[in-house]
This record gives C-alpha cells, sequence and structure tokens, in this order.
C-alpha cells in the first residue's frame, strides 16, 4: 500500500509498529553488547588478533581507492595484518592507475593483491575475491569509502573476542545512517560465517543488496553484534555531488535497482532458510 492510499488510522498503526521496531533493537543490541562486554571482562579472557582480509571491487575510480588507502593507513594500529583483494574489470581504463598506487611506497605495509577479471554481479565479484583470502575476518567495502575510528583493527580484535569466533558471526559498524541498529553499511563476518553459507553476498542479485542480506540475516540468526567503536563513512554520490562520476551513473541509470528490489521481496524464504544454516 503507497503512503497516498493509506488511511490516518494505517498511518499511525504503521508509525507506531515502526518506533516499537526500533526500541525493541535499540535495546536488544545494546543490552547485548554490554553483556558480551561485562561477561569478557569478568572472565578476562585473551584478546586475539586475527588476520583482515578486505574485498574491493573497484572501477574506474583510482583516485577514491587511493583515498581509501590513505585513510586505512592513518588509522590502522597494525596495518601489516591487513590483506586487501581488489578485483578490476579488463576494460578498466584506470587499469595503470590502480597498479600505479598499489606500487607506491607508502602502502607496502599492506598486502594488496590485484585481480583483473571481468565478473557480472558485485556479489559474485566479493565472492571470487572471499575465495581468496588467508585471513580470519572478512570486511567487504566500498572504494568510495573511508576510515574513520583509529586503531579500528585492534578493535575488531577485541569485539570477535567477545564470541566464539569459530562459530558464524557478524559485527557491525557505524556509517553515517540514523539507527546504526537497524542496518550496517559495511558488516564484518568472520570466516566460520562465509563457510557455513559458502559466499559473503547472494548471487541472486544483479548490483545491490550484499549489504542487506547479510544484515538480514543477522537479525534472523541473532548472530550479530553492534559495534559503536568503529566509525567509517562513505563519500557517497548519493549525498554528495561533488562525488558523481561515470561509474555511479551507469549503476544508477540502469533498472538494476528495480529489479533487485523485486527479487529482495521475493526471496524471504531463502533468507529465512539461509538464516538456519548459522544457527
Amino acid at each position: 500500500m503507497t503512503k497516498n492510499k493509506r488511511t490516518i488510522l494505517q498511518s499511525v498503526k504503521k508509525d507506531i509498529l515502526k518506533g516499537f521496531k526500533r526500541l525493541y533493537w535499540f535495546s536488544y543490541t545494546s543490552f547485548k553488547y554490554y553483556y558480551l562486554t561485562l561477561k569478557f571482562i569478568i572472565f578476562n579472557k585473551n584478546i586475539s588478533n586475527f588476520k583482515i582480509s578486505i574485498l574491493l571491487p573497484s572501477r574506474e575510480r583510482s583516485k577514491k581507492f587511493k583515498r581509501m588507502l590513505d585513510s586505512l593507513i592513518k588509522t590502522c594500529k597494525y596495518p601489516e595484518r591487513i590483506e586487501i583483494f581488489l578485483l578490476l574489470d579488463e576494460d578498466d581504463k584506470e587499469i595503470k592507475n590502480y597498479q600505479e598506487i598499489v606500487k607506491n611506497k607508502n602502502y607496502t605495509s599492506i598486502s594488496i593483491k590485484v585481480f583483473i577479471k571481468n565478473l557480472k554481479t558485485h556479489a559474485i565479484r566479493n565472492n571470487f575475491l572471499a575465495k581468496k583470502i588467508n585471513g580470519s575476518i572478512i570486511f567487504p567495502v566500498n572504494d568510495d569509502m573511508i576510515f574513520i575510528s583509529n586503531h579500528w583493527d585492534n578493535v575488531i580484535d577485541k569485539e570477535f573476542s567477545k564470541i566464539d569466533y569459530k562459530k558464524p558471526y557478524c559485527l557491525w559498524i557505524s556509517s553515517d545512517i540514523k539507527y546504526r541498529y537497524l542496518h550496517c553499511d559495511y558488516p564484518i563476518i568472520n570466516k566460520a560465517w562465509y563457510e557455513k553459507l559458502g559466499y559473503v553476498g547472494s548471487e541472486f542479485f544483479n548490483f545491490w543488496y550484499l549489504d542487506t542480506w547479510i544484515c538480514d540475516l543477522s537479525f534472523r540468526s541473532g548472530k550479530f553484534l553492534v559495534t559503536p567503536n568503529i566509525k567509517v563513512d562513505q563519500l557517497s554520490a548519493n549525498k554528495l555531488d561533488e562525488e558523481i562520476d561515470s561509474t555511479y551513473l551507469k549503476n544508477i541509470n540502469s533498472d538494476k535497482a528495480d529489479k533487485d528490489f523485486k527479487i529482495w521481496t521475493n526471496t524471504v524464504n531463502e533468507r529465512v532458510k539461509e538464516s538456519l544454516k548459522l544457527l
């Protein structure tokens, strides 16, 4: 039912239900975070050090890639345990620019592996990269993202040490979202999550919904933790005119968003089944 066709009573009812949903998930995620933190402190558990694998499909955005790298180097405590898997299309006009950036001495402390291969969708690209990883933590990112929090990698260690990392789990971090307990733009998963499902992103979709799928499985399984201690920002062309580029226009001017929304509404049963694998 569209907004214009709703009665006043229906609109009020919907707003009340939305309010209850926000209150419930705010309370649930806050209590869970502080409960696990207190439990960790009381039992004096050790903090594990994880190798972190960053997945980054990109296209004709070498300058944004460099900006993201600069923010990573500036804020990361132990860059030598970070590995970045960069995927470019074979017809990308900026391949040489990316390669020059990777060779830059400022980034030699990070392991950056570049793959040049044509793959159809965003999820397929991420899943291709996930097969190459050596890390225990899988962190899918975008090239228009920048790291804000200092020592975010150390925080990842602390948060995943609060749970049994041998079992599937997802860590939600903060970006420029009003209700960070309802959605995460950059959910971080452990290798156990990936191995249980066999993928990072669902390949049902044409481009969107990688993060939304992970978040939905998180809700349904309960296997997630919302941390207030890692902040990133997405310098998105949706919000900033100066960020508009050919890659953005190519995606936004296609019918992929409408197609993917229809796929999303028709895959509830699949999401239920997939979430059960995480239990």
